[in-house]
């Protein structure tokens, strides 16, 4: 059985040769998504939106995984993640707005009617997320031929600094790279940074499409009475007198937070959005209290003053949440963005949000085998060379800034302990009990 897929207006037809199995599979996955992910056909399941987004975000897992190797995927894996991902964007296809345009009667009068037009924000975003998804399937394929390879024995990285003894691997069980004797050529290790480079270009690009739509995504209101109503009380002291003090660069607030973890890293991230969130609040707040006849004008002065502070102050932690995520670019969801997610009801969101998250995620997967790489490399060339001085920058030859691992289950259990007090909290508000619907970030 064949079936053509015509994903948008003026693009190449793309046809799949279903056997019965894939029929079979594709049944059972509309089937889970209509079901919300509930099995059971009951009450549980979570709503359109949010099985959509699971759905491509447990595709990725399955077929790139966590990319512990910079070689080809395999064309099974390619076949299914096309085809599969084909399936879970074939809703776009259908997505429409309604905008008004005027038309002519056989009369000759003039009027005005609402016409179905492509949902442009989908329609724009969806083919450069596809553009960007086949660059990063180009770049693993690029991988042949390569001087380096893998070995399951530790990297000389792990054994840096042991005298004696054979070199253990802290984790022993991963691959590790090996490069020749020599080292890489000068060849190799200009394309590698080369590719380094697009790369982290694709990253910026799917991220900055993910940040685009979590921004268009509102907070719910069931959880807000749960967030914070104070902008001090989020940050804390320490930190809210450096925002608040103007003379105090940015940069300089970033280098003063000393952040040793990613963990670290998200909680700091997590306490300025909440004070974003409160201030926010607090100045539609002001404005809304604003009436010439009932207030005098010293009030509406006073008001004005504070409002402009409050957005002041806005604009700083803005500028800092942006240079923590550029310098930690792998950090999971914060609090507010799971939050986003989890009550989106918005498919189009969902697919375009989840779609980009799992390329960021592919993406730093690449740079980070890329700087591995490169280190075993410069470990052979400048063995004398001190290990925190070996970093990668790509403006330059050497390892990204910032590139590390993103720390196992404790961040998601963190968020999950949160979202489930919220919901405890909104339950209480509403006087039943809601059972909380896990994410799969």
């Amino acid at each position: 059985m064949a079936i053509h897929l015509l994903p948008f207006k003026g693009k190449k037809t793309i046809t799949y040769t279903l056997s019965a199995s894939d029929i079979e599979n594709m049944k059972e996955k509309f089937a889970k998504l209509l079901l919300g992910d509930d099995t059971s056909g009951g009450a549980r399941g979570v709503c359109v939106a949010l099985a959509l987004s699971n759905g491509i975000i447990n595709l990725s897992a399955t077929v790139f995984g966590e990319l512990w190797k910079l070689e080809p995927l395999c064309e099974d894996k390619k076949i299914r993640w096309r085809k599969e991902m084909d399936w879970l964007l074939s809703p776009t296809t259908y997505m429409v707005e309604l905008v008004p345009t005027k038309q002519s009667g056989a009369d000759g009068c003039t009027f005005e009617i609402m016409t179905p037009k492509a949902r442009s924000d989908v329609h724009v975003n969806l083919p450069a997320l596809q553009k960007l998804d086949m660059m990063l399937i180009e770049v693993m394929d690029s991988m042949i031929d390569t001087e380096f390879w893998y070995e399951e024995s530790g990297s000389r990285a792990d054994g840096r600094g042991k005298i004696t003894g054979p070199r253990k691997s802290k984790k022993w069980w991963l691959p590790s790279p090996r490069v020749p004797e020599q080292g890489l050529s000068q060849f190799q290790r200009k394309r590698l940074v080369f590719q380094a480079k697009l790369v982290h270009q694709i990253l910026k690009a799917a991220k900055s499409i993910n940040e685009q739509v979590l921004s268009h995504m509102p907070i719910p209101a069931a959880v807000m009475d749960a967030l914070p109503k104070s902008g001090r009380a989020s940050l804390g002291e320490d930190l809210y007198q450096a925002i608040t003090t103007d003379y105090i660069p940015v940069e300089e607030i970033f280098v003063s937070l000393s952040l040793k973890t990613e963990h670290s890293v998200l909680e700091t991230i997590n306490r300025l959005e909440g004070a974003v969130f409160a201030w926010n609040q607090r100045i539609l707040e002001e404005r809304s209290k604003r009436s010439p006849g009932r207030h005098s004008w010293s009030f509406m002065k006073d008001s004005s003053s504070e409002v402009d502070k409050m957005s002041a102050c806005i604009e700083r932690v803005d500028a800092l949440v942006q240079l923590l995520k550029s310098r930690y670019p792998n950090l999971p969801p914060t609090f507010i963005d799971v939050l986003k997610v989890q009550y989106n009801v918005d498919v189009g969101h969902a697919i375009v949000e989840a779609y980009a998250r799992v390329l960021v995620g592919v993406a730093f997967s690449i740079l980070s085998r890329v700087a591995e790489i490169l280190l075993e490399d410069d470990l052979i060339k400048k063995p004398n060379t001190p290990m925190t001085t070996l970093k990668f920058d790509l403006s330059s030859d050497v390892y990204l800034a910032g590139i590390t691992e993103t720390p196992p289950g404790h961040i998601r259990r963190s968020l999950m302990d949160q979202i489930s007090m919220v919901d405890g909290r909104y339950d209480a508000v509403v006087g039943k009990k809601k059972e909380v619907k896990q994410l799969r970030w």
